[in-house]
């Protein structure tokens, strides 16, 4: 089989910070596989760099003048490239993930956590190219109308496995979700809280980040009635839940938050009522 050479990622900077540009230009020439395409001041130059560009990553600033880098992705809707927004405030960040956003870099944005973003970015992209591709390993022996077996090394069967375009299937007390090409099981008293939108999820199994394709829909369905749904982009474990502050839900040593919508709130109370007393 021929092996593709992969071209480097471009990289677009949105920003109205000239210092914000030099930073993240000088980090993305030291980094292999990355490759500067264009620097935009606004959200109008940027709405013609997106197109003309196409670019791969975009370094968004989230508080521009004029059009704010949240409202230049409701102007654009859906787009290809994976977004990471810069910020001074980290209040911002909770409304991205109505959009997608990968990551946010809070300003002086050091080069490890811009190392960290764009890993992510390739992760991303990595588990979309696996979810694309559903041929399943050649050493497993798979029927198209029944579960596969894992093998161990001496060929005797270890556990049954979902089909893996059955995935993800449920369980009375476990799922099974696919991450990248390894099907992995998860018991729901793990599984804190799941966020994002479209075609992908987000799912914070004992504090770690898994990017799952699936939909919110879908979960909600199939999930235990423990499990709440407390905004159009955020489902939570209401047995996992540690207090709320306001409009939001702190879980996991208030490590991960969950945002409340002003429509959903009277709901999340009532069903988180008989779960707290």
């Amino acid at each position: 089989m021929k092996q593709q050479i992969s071209r480097p990622l471009r990289c677009l900077i949105v920003d109205d910070e000239s210092a914000a540009h030099k930073t993240i230009k000088f980090y993305i020439g030291k980094v292999p596989g990355l490759e500067f395409s264009e620097s935009c001041m606004n959200a109008v130059k940027a709405l013609e760099a997106i197109s003309t560009r196409e670019p791969d990553i975009i370094f968004l600033d989230v508080d521009m003048p004029y059009i704010t880098g949240l409202e230049l992705l409701n102007i654009v809707g859906s787009i290809r490239a994976s977004v990471i927004m810069t910020t001074a405030h980290a209040r911002f960040a909770i409304d991205g993930f109505d959009h997608n956003v990968v990551d946010f870099l809070l300003k002086p944005i050091s080069f490890e956590r811009f190392l960290k973003a764009v890993h992510k970015v390739r992760q991303l992209r990595a588990a979309k190219a696996a979810s694309a591709d559903l041929q399943e390993p050649d050493d497993l022996p798979l029927d198209p109308l029944h579960p596969f077996q894992l093998l161990k090394a001496n060929g005797a069967p270890d556990q049954i496995l979902p089909h893996p375009r059955h995935i993800p299937t449920f369980e009375e007390k476990r799922m099974w979700i696919r991450v990248d090409k390894v099907i992995l099981p998860v018991e729901y008293k793990h599984l804190s809280m799941i966020t994002g939108s479209g075609n992908y999820v987000s799912m914070f199994i004992k504090g770690k980040r898994h990017l799952v394709r699936t939909s919110l829909g879908l979960l909600l369905e199939k999930l235990p009635d423990f499990f709440i749904k407390t905004h159009k982009s955020y489902i939570v474990n209401g047995e996992l839940v540690e207090r709320l502050n306001g409009n939001e839900i702190l879980m996991h040593k208030g490590k991960h938050k969950a945002k409340i919508s002003r429509y959903l709130r009277s709901e999340v109370l009532k069903k988180l009522g008989p779960l707290y007393g």
